[in-house]
C-alpha cells in the first residue's frame, strides 16, 4: 500500500470531494472497476473526500452520471504537479539545485568529531593524535582510510586495544576501548615470596605452594615475610627454592575523620532562566551572545544539540543551547546525631572506594566529636577481610 502511494505521488493525484444523495455506491462502482481510491473520509452523510490519481480520474465522469454524484477537484498534488509549478519560477529552480550542489559539496569533508569510549585517556589526546593521523575537522572525507586510521592510533597510542571510524556524512564518529594493562606475569621457575601488602591480623590461610611463616592470629606489618619459597629439609638434604603461591587474609583496619558542618543546604530552582545559543557552521562556532558566563551566582545547567542532517547525514551545521537555572541556597540546621549518621555514611562510601574489590566489610563503627556549635568530627573505623598476599620474585 505504501509503494502503491508512493507511485501514485510520483505520477501526480488529486484531492477531490463527491457529494450526492449515495456517494457511497460511487465508491462501490469504483473498486468493481479497480480504480484505487485512498484516504477516503467521510465530511457528511452526503459528502466524502478523497484521493485519487491522474489518470483514475479520467475515468470518473461516467460513473459519476451513473451514480448521480457531483465531483469537486479540491486540490493537486505530486511530483509532476510540482515540477509544473517550478518550471514557471526558474529562479527559484536555479537556487533549488545549487543548493543541493552545495550540500553534496559540503558533505565531503568533515565538520564534526564525536569521541566515546574514553576513561583514563583525555578526548583532547585522542583528537591530538587523530589529527596527525590524518583526521580532524575540515579533512575531504573521501581521502580518509578507515584501516590506516585504526593502524597509525594502535601505533601512536599503545594504550589503546581497540579503535572503530564510522562515518556519516560530515559526522565521524570514533569508538575506543582502552587496553586493560596485563598482570606481572612469574615463570614457573621463578624463585618467589609472598610477603604483606598491608597491616593486619591473619584470619585465614589458603597455601598452594611455599613454607608459611606466619600463624593464624598473627599481627603482621606490611612488608613483613608471610610464605617463603626456600622449603628446608630435616633430612640434610638441600633447600628448594620455589614459587610462593596462595592467599593469606587478614583483618585490615582502615580510619577516616573528617568534619563536617551542621547546617544543611537547601538548594531551590528561583525560576530565572537565561539561555545562550551557539551556532555550530562547517567547523565555526558562532555564539549568539556577548558574556559567556552566566549572570547568575548559583546556577544548574542543562545542554541541548540539535543538527541539520538529511536522510540521517549530519550536514556540517547545528545549534547548542546552553541553558542556565538560578539556584537559591538557604540552610538549615541538622541535629549532630542526623550530622554524625550522614557523616559516617559518607566516609564508609570513602573508605569502601580504596578498599581491592574482592574485600568484605566485617564491621564498622563511628565516634564523634562536637568542635564547636556549629561543627561536629567524626571518625569512622571499618574492619575489612582481604587477602594481602603480593607475590615478589627474589634473586636465586
Amino acid at each position: 500500500m505504501q509503494l502503491t502511494r508512493l507511485f501514485y505521488f510520483l505520477r501526480g493525484y488529486l484531492v477531490i470531494t463527491v457529494s450526492g444523495r449515495y456517494p457511497e455506491r460511487f465508491l462501490n462502482v469504483c473498486a468493481g472497476r479497480h480504480i484505487f481510491i485512498w484516504n477516503t473520509f467521510s465530511c457528511s452523510r452526503h459528502l466524502i473526500r478523497c484521493c485519487i490519481s491522474i489518470r483514475g480520474f479520467r475515468l470518473l465522469p461516467p460513473i459519476a452520471r451513473k451514480t448521480g454524484v457531483h465531483i469537486k477537484i479540491i486540490e493537486k498534488r505530486g511530483l509532476p504537479i510540482w515540477l509544473n509549478h517550478a518550471k514557471k519560477r526558474k529562479l527559484f529552480l536555479t537556487g533549488l539545485l545549487l543548493c543541493l550542489l552545495f550540500t553534496v559539496l559540503i558533505n565531503q569533508f568533515v565538520w564534526k568529531m564525536e569521541i566515546v569510549g574514553c576513561e583514563k585517556l583525555s578526548v583532547t589526546y585522542i583528537k591530538e593524535q587523530l589529527a596527525e593521523c590524518g583526521l580532524k575537522v575540515g579533512a575531504f572525507r573521501p581521502r580518509i582510510d578507515e584501516k590506516k586510521i585504526q593502524t597509525k592510533m594502535l601505533l601512536a597510542v599503545p594504550e589503546l586495544a581497540w579503535l572503530w571510524v564510522d562515518k556519516t556524512g560530515s559526522k565521524v564518529s570514533i569508538q575506543v576501548k582502552e587496553r586493560v594493562m596485563p598482570p606481572d606475569i612469574f615463570d614457573p621457575h621463578d624463585f618467589c615470596h609472598l610477603i604483606a601488602s598491608k597491616d593486619g591480623v591473619i584470619d585465614s590461610m589458603v597455601i598452594k605452594n611455599g613454607e608459611p611463616v606466619i600463624s593464624l592470629g598473627d599481627t603482621v606489618r606490611k612488608g613483613d615475610l608471610l610464605v617463603s619459597g626456600l622449603i628446608l629439609s630435616e633430612k640434610g638434604v638441600d633447600p628448594r627454592q620455589v614459587q610462593s603461591e596462595g592467599s593469606v587474609y587478614a583483618r585490615v583496619w582502615y580510619e577516616e575523620t573528617k568534619a563536617f558542618s551542621l547546617w544543611v543546604p537547601k538548594t531551590t530552582e528561583t525560576g530565572n532562566i537565561s539561555k545562550k545559543t551557539t551556532l555550530h557552521l562547517f567547523g565555526l562556532n558562532i555564539p549568539f551572545y556577548r558574556n559567556p558566563s552566566p549572570q547568575y551566582t548559583e546556577f544548574s545547567t542543562t545542554t541541548s544539540e540539535r543538527e541539520l542532517s538529511l536522510f540521517g547525514y549530519h550536514l556540517g551545521i547545528g545549534l547548542s543551547t546552553v541553558k542556565y537555572a538560578e539556584l537559591h541556597t538557604d540552610y538549615e540546621k541538622s541535629t549532630v546525631d542526623s550530622t554524625v549518621e550522614s557523616g559516617a555514611r559518607k566516609l564508609l562510601s570513602a573508605i569502601d572506594e580504596i578498599t581491592p574489590p574482592d574485600a568484605t566489610c566485617t564491621n564498622s563503627r563511628w565516634e564523634y566529636t562536637v568542635l564547636d556549635e556549629d561543627t561536629v568530627e567524626v571518625t569512622v573505623i571499618a574492619e575489612y577481610l582481604e587477602n594481602i598476599a603480593e607475590k615478589v620474585r627474589i634473586e636465586k
